[in-house]
């Protein structure tokens, strides 16, 4: 029971306090448009993906398997990107 003061009477009234309580949570996500910056790769990232690319070639030719002949076909679309 919650006791509140009726405006029109000194006296407190009574009243049932409501079945359900609910939270509401505000979330804001600010992004820094600002400064976002796209640049084009430097030549280090591109021969570094270069390397990647021969060295999972290197494994998937010297150690054939499902697993090496993934890591080769992300290492291609890796370097395709660039």
């Amino acid at each position: 029971m919650v006791q509140s003061i009726n405006r029109g009477s000194a006296e407190p009234t009574s009243r049932k306090a409501p079945k359900t309580v609910t939270s509401a949570t505000k979330v804001t996500v600010a992004f820094p448009f600002s400064q976002v910056r796209i640049e084009e790769p430097s030549e280090d990232v591109i021969a570094l993906t270069k390397l990647v690319e021969d060295l999972a070639q290197c494994i998937a030719d010297c150690t054939p398997s499902t697993k090496a002949n993934e890591l080769l076909r992300r290492a291609h679309e890796l370097a395709a990107r660039h």
